[in-house]
């Protein structure tokens, strides 16, 4: 049977998993679940590795969940990496125990590369340090999703003004 862990609704930390081809990118929330920071890139590294790897480094961080990057194409299809990008993320929540919430990480890495290079680091600079700010991008985005949907949440739940006519 497989059973995969609930995600919590509270405040919780965070890692994402730029999980490319060469190299993983690695970035966390802080406890309030406001702001995601770049931390790392794992890489020559087998899927078992890092797994181990995303596992240590989650409990070492005190994470609750894992946020994965899946790759679509444009027309919001699966890009065809999408089944080992899948594997690969299941393999880090079955080592970790953690849940894994999947996000849309197209144009992250671009996004991250512009950025980088907008802040003056040079080509090898750039190339080491992008696939942890695309970590670091994606999980802001599913960071501020989650506000989002809790906002929405509160306000529903929020009794109606009554009328003053």
């Amino acid at each position: 049977m497989n059973v995969r862990p609930k995600v919590p609704t509270g405040d919780v930390r965070a890692l994402a998993v730029d999980l490319g081809t060469k190299r993983v990118g690695l970035a966390v929330s802080d406890s309030l679940g406001i702001a995601a920071t770049p931390i790392d890139v794992l890489e020559g590294l087998t899927p078992e590795q890092v797994a181990d790897r995303v596992a240590a480094i989650a409990k070492d961080r005190g994470v609750g969940v894992l946020v994965v990057g899946m790759p679509f194409n444009m027309d919001g299809s699966d890009h065809k990496t999408a089944p080992q990008i899948r594997q690969k993320a299941e393999l880090c929540g079955k080592r970790s125990g953690l849940p894994i919430e999947y996000v849309d990480e197209r144009l992250t890495t671009v996004e991250a590369a512009r950025r980088l290079w907008e802040s003056g680091l040079t080509n090898k600079n750039r190339k080491s340090r992008v696939d942890q700010v695309a970590a670091a991008l994606i999980l802001q985005s599913w960071l501020e999703s989650r506000r989002a949907a809790k906002r929405r949440a509160e306000i529903a739940a929020m009794p109606p003004e009554p009328d003053t006519e």
